[in-house]
This record gives structure tokens, sequence and C-alpha cells, in this order.
């Protein structure tokens, strides 16, 4: 027993020995995790038979966390998917430009990276440049809390000109879901080790979901000719003096509208004004005759529905 005994305490010892030197070395990163949330990208009201192209802007905040005991340095990639609106029309497509839809009618607008000419696209779709940012250092945990980092970016919307043909109301697109994503790379301990790009971002399943809107207002244009009826040798018998001009308006798609002449120097309500001299005390005035058809035997006047010209535009301009 006196044998035994003596023998097993070494043993003992090199056990536990064993033990420690088995033990992993502990690896050297941290662990992070990103949120973000998108604010609504609203356009408003839009004119498209104005012509021209619209703008406006969405806020993405983002939230980097860190829980373990290190700084970390991570790179986080946003992804920005097709859009319900595309999605229906063109599944897998639609990138650029993006599909905004009222009913069946479909409106184009794009999405770009703020202060830049790159379309806001996703790592996995078509359009693959994500915004992606460098965020850290991030603080080590401490005192039982972990360490934050939040950032912000602006996402830039516009409306394509040429669309006038697009009946007025309202043309949404909802990014939420898998249109929308949050992915970061490993953390890692120092800024050296962060990479470049996207390639490596796998962490992370967090969307930043919203909605874009943008309303088409029922709107036309005018334009007219000068109706000229040039030189005249006295007006001293009863033959009547003829001209003609045309008037051009152009309407938002499937919006009626009615055209009306009022002379503003009578107010003639039947179309018929006076024309004044130019020369400076010359009181003598020439009357004329305001017709909407050719043969001169419908009055163009400022009555409703009586006197006035009608249609229902298609976003070009119509001749009158």
């Amino acid at each position: 027993m006196t044998l035994f005994h003596r023998w097993s305490r070494p043993i003992l010892g090199l056990l536990v020995c064993a033990a420690i030197f088995a033990w992993p070395a502990r690896e050297a990163s941290a662990a992070t995790s990103c949120t973000a949330t998108m604010s609504p990208l609203n356009f408003g009201s839009v004119d498209l038979v104005a012509g021209g192209t619209f703008e406006t802007s969405a806020t993405l905040d983002y939230t980097c966390t860190n829980n373990d005991n290190d700084v970390a340095y991570t790179r986080v990639c946003f992804n920005l998917g097709n859009g319900s609106a595309s999605q229906a029309a063109q599944p897998g497509g639609a990138f650029d430009p993006r599909l905004l839809s009222f009913g069946s009618n479909l409106m184009q607008v794009r999405f770009y990276q703020a202060g830049t000419a790159l379309i806001w696209g996703s790592t996995s779709q078509v359009v693959s440049n994500a915004y992606d940012v460098r965020v850290g250092p991030i603080p080590r945990r401490s005192g039982g809390s972990n360490g934050v980092v939040t950032g912000q970016y602006t996402l830039r919307g516009v409306i394509s000109s040429g669309q006038a043909s697009l009946p007025a109301g309202t043309y949404t697109s909802s990014f939420t879901g898998n249109h929308t994503n949050v992915r970061s790379t490993p953390a890692a301990t120092n800024a050296g080790n962060v990479p470049d790009d996207c390639a490596a971002a796998t962490q992370g399943s967090d969307d930043f979901g919203f909605n874009v809107t943008a309303t088409v207002m029922n709107s036309c244009q005018v334009t007219a000719n000068t109706l000229n009826f040039g030189a005249v040798d006295g007006i001293a018998s009863a033959t009547a003096i003829n001209a003609q001009s045309t008037i051009n308006i152009t309407c938002s798609s499937q919006t009626p509208y009615k055209v009306m002449l009022l002379p503003l120097n009578n107010n003639s309500s039947t179309g018929a004004g006076l024309m004044k001299g130019d020369t400076s005390g010359n009181t003598d005035t020439v009357p004329y005759q305001l017709y909407r058809n050719s043969g001169r035997t419908q009055v163009w006047g400022n009555v409703v529905d009586t006197n006035n010209t009608t249609g229902t535009g298609n976003g070009a301009a119509q001749q009158m």
C-alpha cells in the first residue's frame, strides 16, 4: 500500500500537465452583428407632362454591435433587390430601371448610391454593386454592455423623363422580405484584415424594408401659335377675312380636358373679341370672331359644355 501511494502523485501531475497543454489557444477574432432601417422613399406628386426628371432620397441608418472583449472591424454590405412591382412584372429582372406600379401601369425609377452614378444593387442579383462600408473600430464589450457604432447613408431615387403617357395615380413598390438584407464579413481585431469587398459577407440576415411611392398628377400643357390676319387694306366691304391658327394641348394619359377661349379686352364668353390699334391715342377697334371649325359655324367661347372644345389626354401633344 505504501508503494502504490508513493507513485500515484506523479501520475496525477502528468495528467494535469497533459490537460493544460492540450487546451486550444483562444482565437483572435471578435463577434459583431449589424442591423439597419431605411426611411420611405416618397417622390410626392409628380407632373410627368412637364418633363424632366424627379428626385428624392431615403435614409439608411445602421447599427453594428460588438459583444466580444476585443475591438472589432468588419465590412457591412447592404443589398437592395428589385422590389415587389419589378418582381411581379419581370421576375428576376428590372433592376435598372426598377419599376413602380399602379394597376397594370409601370413607372421606371432608378436607385443610386448617394453622390455616385452607381445603381444600388445586390451581391446575389443582376446588378451586383451593393452598398458596402468598413465599420470599425467597434468598441469592445465593457462593464456588461456591448460596444456600438452607428452610421447613415443616403439612397437617391430618380424618376426618368419621357413617361408622360402614364395615367394619373399612385405608383408604389415594396422592398421588404428578401428584397433587402444586411450581410457582414467575419469580424477582425484589426483594420488590415477586413476584406475590400462583399464576397465574404455571409453573416446576418437582417432586412431594412421600405416602401417607394410616387403620385402622378392630372396635368396639361397648352401652346398656341399666333392668330395672324396678315396685312389688310382696309375693311370696306362685308367680305370676311379669314385666318387660322393651331392650339396644342398635352395632357397626362386618360385626363379629360376642356379648352375655353375668352378674349381679355372684352371678356366675351362667345369668342367675340376686339383688336385695338397699337398707335398711341388710337381708339379704333376691329371686331373678330373665334370658331372651332374651318367652316366657321361653331363659335369657340368660354361656356362650359356649350362652345368649348373637349378631349382626353394621351401623354402626347394633340392639335386643336
